[in-house]
C-alpha cells in the first residue's frame, strides 16, 4: 500500500499527494499513514501473552559437531505450554531446560537462535476488520508458537535442513498447523 500512496504525488515531484477520502481502502491507509486516523490496537487477550521467558539450551547449528558447548536461549512460558498444540517436542527442537545443560551453557553475545514458528489455525471462520485498511476479512483465528531450535544433540550430525524436515513432519499430520522457520543469526 506504500507503494500505492507514492503514485499519488504529481509526477513533478513537487507539491502534496492528492488526499483521498477515507471510505476506501487506500484512503484509510493514508489517513493512518499521515496521522489523521489512530490505530489503537488494544491489549492482548491474556492467553495470548507470551508470559515469562524460560532459560533453556541449545547448540548453534553453525557449530561443527554436536559436542560443541551448549549456548543460553530463551522460551516463552506460553510456547513450553503449547507443545502438545504445536504437534512436537522439546526433543523435536534440540533444547533443553535441563539443570545441568543450562548451567553448563554460555551466554553468546550478538547470536540468535534458528526459530520454529508454528500456527495452529481455529476451526471456525470470524470477521474481522483491518485496523489499517478499515476492510473487512475473514480469518480462522487460532494460535501461534515460537521455538528456538539447536543441532541434535548426542546423535549423529543433524544440522538445520534436518531438523526442518523432522519438524515440518511432524506439525503436517494436523491440517489446522503449519510452520516457519528463520535461520540463526550471529551480529
Amino acid at each position: 500500500m506504500k507503494s500505492a500512496l507514492k503514485l499519488l504525488r504529481p509526477l513533478s515531484g513537487t507539491g502534496d499527494a492528492v488526499d483521498l477520502a477515507d471510505t476506501s481502502a487506500l484512503g484509510f491507509f493514508q489517513a493512518v499513514q499521515s496521522g489523521k486516523k489512530s490505530v489503537e490496537y488494544g491489549d492482548r487477550a491474556e492467553g495470548s501473552e507470551p508470559g515469562k521467558l524460560l532459560l533453556y539450551s541449545l547448540v548453534p547449528f553453525a557449530t561443527p559437531v554436536n559436542t560443541a558447548p551448549k549456548v543460553k536461549t530463551y522460551l516463552s512460558q506460553r510456547s513450553e505450554t503449547g507443545f502438545a498444540a504445536a504437534g512436537i517436542a522439546v526433543a523435536d527442537a534440540n533444547i533443553s531446560k535441563a539443570p545441568a545443560d543450562v548451567a553448563a551453557a554460555v551466554e553468546l553475545v550478538g547470536f540468535v537462535a534458528a526459530k520454529a514458528v508454528i500456527r495452529v489455525s481455529g476451526t471456525t471462520t470470524i470477521t474481522k476488520t483491518s485496523k489499517l485498511t478499515g476492510q473487512k476479512y475473514k480469518t480462522k483465528g487460532g494460535n501461534s508458537y515460537s521455538y528456538p531450535i539447536g543441532f541434535g544433540v548426542g546423535e549423529t550430525a543433524k544440522g538445520f535442513k534436518d531438523v526442518k524436515e523432522a519438524i515440518a513432519t511432524k506439525v503436517k499430520t494436523n491440517t489446522n498447523r503449519s510452520v516457519s522457520f528463520t535461520p540463526e543469526i550471529y551480529r
